[in-house]
């Protein structure tokens, strides 16, 4: 049996821009906040951490390259005012595991240009801290 127009329109329209998946994603928010955080702790952000964020972004979040600059966008207007240590609270409730992810990705964008500043090495210090996740279990878990 074909797909009817309707299908098809309520098909099209039932799909989710990436800000509208982001703004509907307290948790996924905060951490695309955090990564942004980290990439600008340092005072400058490098074309390769850039690339790493948007590597994250599509390979764990389902968010295109295409797409990001529109989240980014969005992010910037919704965390002008959100702390790194407010964006980390909403991981309270996550499982572990997804803590951990969190500061992989933060790691991964933190050591993208080659150079772990001690600004970004802060910022994930605190996070960890925030979440209750140490050094060991960090590397335990990899």
């Amino acid at each position: 049996m074909s797909e009817s127009i309707f299908d098809r329109i309520t098909a099209f329209l039932g799909t989710k821009s990436a800000v509208q998946k982001v703004a509907d994603d307290p948790v996924l928010t905060a951490e695309l906040l955090l990564l942004m955080h980290v990439a600008l702790a340092d005072g400058k952000t490098e074309k390769s951490e850039y690339a790493a964020i948007l590597r994250i972004a599509s390979n764990d979040f389902g968010i295109a390259p295409d797409e990001f600059g529109e989240v980014a966008d969005y992010l910037k207007d919704f965390g002008y005012e959100t702390s790194s240590e407010q964006a980390a609270l909403a991981f309270a409730d996550v499982p572990f595991e997804r803590k951990v992810m969190l500061l992989r990705h933060l790691l991964t964008i933190a050591n993208a240009d080659d150079d772990l500043d001690p600004k970004e090495a802060n910022l994930i210090r605190r996070t960890a801290d925030l979440l209750g996740v140490t050094p060991e279990e960090l590397h335990k878990q990899h």
